[in-house]
């Protein structure tokens, strides 16, 4: 291996915890209306810049809406949607200080009552679409038991320095493996569990065909299987951006799992409420697609014997 490819490995995990920290310490100096004015322009210069990024969104577009939509509608969505993304990971670094503050400005749930706010074990389903870390922040805040489940990041320095931005409020992250038994003992003590799920799932790590946003996709089947198996209803959580640099959190709809019966063909069962699920997340991103992060491979296999024009070109 050359040198330099050893230096670049060598240094790339330090380099990111360092920038990770230097973002932790200035990004919240600046005042809203210019982090706002930042996001926008740095959204819509990598439209322009990030060739890579650029062409995963358009197929991504294009297999979703194919002709449904004009060529220029596809790119202020693409524009509008790395401009949203931008906005969710700088807004990490900039609610990190003044946290209660902030957060209780700046982001509301709308409306402020209902399911989603007693105390009772939910499955909370979300997806990139948004400011999806936000609502962790304000359910903490109002004194709601909720524990994201997620993936360890390869870089172990900002894994931590991550999860301690996100646990400001009281919100736990539990590490995605090892986290059944976790989960149970959580619903059975009437706390909540957040997931984000509109990526890809192999079958060999639990991921279910269903069909996504018209395409069959490899989704995991664990909420759904929780969910039948303790009799936990699922919940949805959608954060958007608003006017004044805002976030409104919208929660809803409910979906009661059936009654659990050895007797029954649980893997149906299963794949019946995966589908339910991804269906209302379908259903946020066609209404408020500029708000989900198309700028990502979200289809990666193709299920044998299905036609490959129904993906995008990358699969």
């Amino acid at each position: 291996m050359p040198t330099f490819k050893i230096i670049r490995r060598t240094l790339r995990k330090p380099l990111e915890t360092f920038s990770f920290r230097i973002g932790t310490l200035l990004i919240p100096l600046f005042p809203r209306i210019l982090m706002i004015a930042i996001y926008h322009i740095a959204g819509t210069v990598t439209y322009y810049v990030a060739k890579r990024e650029r062409t995963i969104g358009l197929a991504n577009l294009n297999a979703v809406f194919g002709s449904s939509k004009t060529p220029a509608e596809k790119k202020h969505i693409l524009i509008q949607s790395l401009i949203s993304f931008t906005r969710t990971m700088g807004d990490i670094f900039w609610f990190s200080l003044f946290t209660q503050t902030r957060t209780k400005k700046y982001q509301q749930f709308v409306p402020e009552d209902g399911p989603y706010f007693e105390k009772r074990a939910h499955i909370i389903i979300t997806a990139h679409a948004g400011n999806w870390e936000l609502i962790g922040l304000e359910s903490g805040l109002r004194g709601i038991d909720v524990a994201s489940v997620a993936a360890v990041t390869k870089n172990r320095g900002v894994d931590i320095q991550l999860n301690t931005l996100r646990e400001k409020t009281g919100m736990t992250i539990i590490p995605r493996e090892g986290a059944t038994r976790t989960l149970i003992s959580r619903f059975r003590n009437k706390g909540k569990a957040a997931f984000v799920l509109d990526q890809n799932t192999a079958e060999k790590d639990g991921g279910i065909w269903v069909n996504f946003l018209g395409m069959p996709t490899p989704v995991s089947s664990a909420p759904a299987h929780l969910s039948y198996r303790t009799g936990t209803d699922i919940i949805f959580a959608f954060s958007q951006p608003v006017k004044g640099g805002c976030y409104e959190a919208h929660t809803g709809p409910v979906i009661t799992p059936p009654s659990f019966d050895k007797q029954a063909d649980q893997k149906e069962i299963v794949k019946q409420l995966t589908q339910q699920i991804m269906d209302v997340i379908s259903t946020q991103i066609r209404n408020h697609p500029e708000t989900w992060l198309w700028s990502y491979k979200h289809w990666k296999q193709i299920k044998p014997g299905t036609d490959p024009a129904l993906y995008p070109d990358y699969t």
